[in-house]
């Protein structure tokens, strides 16, 4: 999906059939509330496009799929009423937090999880109420279903949040990478999406052009719920310099720059002319000790210190991380550090319950009842 210049285009892929001749041709529905505001029919096709002007600040419902088969029926919220606001950073009293480490495209994992855990029903919608759930960043690349993961967590956050709850997606290195076109992880599937759109992948993911750019650049990579920390990699000292505010402040301001896709481009020195500025974005984003990039709470017991310097600097008990993957949930540091990537993505789930006199802390699975962490 795309937004600019006063105009919405939406791209789908209808149902593959035995041969060319076969295909379908597509069809989109666009809703404003209740009433039908534009229909098109597409050519026959694998991928479809068709575009309508639109300026108003108000959420869509959209209808699409194939216009002659019955089961390619599809629909989604486009939510205009307001563009993406920047997510809070902080939230206190939160009675359960669920934690899920890098999914990498396995969304059916993704829901089987969720489900067992009684977060979502079978329709697939939020009914846990107030309870938060935080994706620690990597839904991009190695499996096949990035997108689909995507769009389900973009209509799941306003769920949520409609009920009580909280969706938290946050950013880690692979969705950077993604922005930056680096695309030696992503699926042979997830290419094709946008070969049969004849963009460019990171064209899909366009921070200010697409809907779902617009989305994830809006999101944070460091947050705190009740006395637990969350980031993708882990907040090593350097970066203790900063809030949690103006670590999210900068890395949505570097995400808008222009300069920000080229990066990562050969002989691309300067930011606006200043070698500095340059170095200081590469760090933030790529140097070892970053937010997402950090390994060192998992790979050595020897930062001792520096975990309590980054846990007394946020006033946290706890620092989930994830990027650095494990066969199951772990603990480190004597229970302060968890680790949640796992070598099997999103097959099991932390959940930490507050209890005012000592929290409860658990694995979530696949199947079966929570099991107790320690």
């Amino acid at each position: 999906m795309e937004q600019k210049s006063g105009e919405v285009a939406v791209h789908w892929i209808t149902a593959p059939q035995e041969s060319p001749a076969e295909a379908d041709s597509g069809f989109l529905e666009v809703f404003r509330e209740d009433q039908l505001i534009y229909r098109a029919i597409t050519p026959p096709g694998a991928a479809h496009r068709a575009a309508f002007p639109y300026r108003e600040k108000r959420d869509l419902r959209i209808r699409y799929g194939g216009f002659s088969d019955s089961l390619d029926k599809h629909e989604t919220t486009l939510y205009f009423s307001e563009n993406p606001a920047k997510s809070p950073v902080q939230f206190d009293k939160v009675d359960s937090v669920f934690v899920i480490g890098d999914v990498h495209g396995q969304y059916d994992n993704l829901v089987r999880l969720l489900g067992n855990a009684k977060l979502i029903d079978a329709n697939r919608s939020w009914q846990a109420r107030r309870a938060h759930l935080v994706l620690l960043g990597d839904l991009f690349d190695r499996g096949d279903d990035v997108t689909k993961c995507l769009w389900f967590l973009y209509r799941l956050e306003r769920e949520a949040e409609a009920r009580g709850g909280r969706v938290h997606v946050l950013l880690g290195n692979h969705e950077i990478m993604a922005f930056l076109n680096d695309l030696r992880y992503t699926s042979e599937k997830e290419k094709r999406i946008a070969q049969y759109h004849q963009t460019g992948y990171t064209a899909m993911f366009h921070v200010k052009e697409s809907v779902l750019g617009r989305w994830l650049a809006s999101k944070p990579a460091l947050i705190k719920i009740n006395n637990i920390l969350l980031a993708h990699g882990g907040v090593s000292p350097p970066f203790t310099a900063f809030t949690l505010q103006s670590f999210n402040d900068s890395l949505y301001a570097f995400l808008q720059e222009d300069e920000f896709p080229s990066l990562l481009q050969e002989g691309v020195a300067t930011v606006r002319g200043d070698a500095t500025l340059y170095a200081r974005r590469l760090y933030f984003f790529f140097g070892d000790n970053s937010v997402f990039w950090q390994r060192g709470y998992i790979m050595s017991d020897t930062l001792k210190n520096d975990l309590k310097k980054t846990l007394d600097r946020f006033k946290a008990k706890y620092h989930v991380v994830a990027h650095t993957p494990v066969t199951r949930l772990q603990s480190f540091y004597g229970g302060r550090v968890f680790a949640v990537d796992l070598h099997n993505p999103a097959t099991e789930m932390l959940l930490i319950v507050s209890n005012p006199y000592r929290d409860k802390i658990y694995r979530c699975l696949l199947e079966g009842k929570p099991e107790p962490l320690f």
